[in-house]
């Protein structure tokens, strides 16, 4: 695998946290983070993040949200070392079960269970993590406001349905975007919550005592209540089935996360954010970013999405229909 990280930034990486050993380029996530496992005399030293787009901000964000994590009982990788002249933070290697990998050999008990949990750490996040992020605390600011959900939902414009599908139809796109424009102002009006912001069964390791660990956690941020629930129960990369959305939710009630989205018919209207915002993202992974996997949740994700207009009152529910079908999604 290649890593853009130049050869003299790895060498020092190497030389400064594992002598002698080696650096290992680690799948890359929807960023332009890059992540190396560090061995050494046989075994792991722990994995290296580099952020040079987000810089010294950004690390001092991951260190934060990984002291707050552990402060509330989530499983997340311990910060190890670090060096700000490198731009490096050095983490605990967790290993590399992910939960979207081992579902395939979890048995139906297995998974209900890992999704129980899941919902819990969710709702953790939520209702503990929220209390702690207040005043001058560094994940105070940025919020998942109006502003940024409306900017998440026109890279879905841009980059998936004018980029990827190919559409120009000026009167289809203004209707897209009183759409979106509906969208982002509902998802805005409810309260906040602290969220990991990308909580998926990619980002939830497994670990060698069968608890959730949890990763990628660098951009917690108080976002729409229910968001880290909808990313994990509406989640294209293995589009959960009815049993563990149900294991997750009751995961989230047992934790305090009230009321279950059953009952908030806001639910929907953040589930539909999130996965027309994971579409723009995997189209700008694949258009721009050359990264064609990312293509193959779109499919996924355009049905999850529906789901979500499925839900909403009939008024609603028609307006939004007609528009996404006629970008190209799939009917009701």
């Amino acid at each position: 695998m290649s890593t853009t990280v130049p050869q003299a930034t790895l060498a020092a990486i190497v030389a400064r946290f594992a002598p002698g050993g080696t650096a290992i380029p680690l799948a890359p996530d929807a960023s332009t983070r890059t992540f190396l496992r560090l061995e050494a005399e046989g075994r792991r030293r722990g994995v290296a993040v580099l952020d040079p787009d987000g810089g010294a901000a950004a690390r001092r964000r991951m260190r934060a949200a990984a002291e707050l994590l552990h402060g509330i009982d989530v499983r997340v990788p311990q910060l190890l070392d670090e060096d700000d002249e490198l731009g490096v933070l050095v983490f605990e290697d967790l290993g590399d079960r992910l939960l979207a990998d081992a579902l395939e050999t979890m048995d139906a008990q297995e998974r209900l269970a890992a999704y129980r949990a899941a919902g819990r750490i969710a709702a953790r996040i939520a209702r503990l993590g929220t209390r702690r992020v207040a005043g001058a605390h560094a994940l105070a600011r940025p919020v998942l406001d109006r502003e940024r959900l409306r900017t998440e939902l026109a890279q879905f414009a841009v980059q998936d349905v004018a980029g990827r599908r190919g559409l120009a139809d000026a009167g289809l796109m203004r209707e897209l975007g009183a759409v979106l424009d509906w969208i982002a102002d509902r998802a805005a009006a409810l309260p906040r919550e602290l969220a990991h912001r990308d909580f998926h069964a990619r980002n939830l390791l497994v670990l060698s005592d069968g608890t959730l660990g949890v990763l990628d956690f660098q951009d917690c941020l108080a976002a729409p209540r229910f968001y880290d629930l909808a990313s994990l129960v509406r989640d294209p990369y293995v589009e959960p089935a009815e049993p563990l959305e149900r294991a997750a939710t009751d995961g989230w009630k047992d934790e305090g996360g009230v009321p279950t989205h059953g009952e908030d018919p806001a639910f929907a209207i953040v589930a539909l954010q999130r996965d027309l915002k994971a579409i723009g993202t995997y189209a700008y992974q694949q258009r721009v970013m050359r990264r064609a996997a990312f293509a193959q949740a779109i499919p996924r994700a355009e049905r999850l999405a529906m789901r979500a207009v499925a839900a909403l009152s009939a008024g609603d529910r028609a307006a939004l229909e007609d528009v996404f079908v006629r970008i190209g999604f799939p009917r009701l």
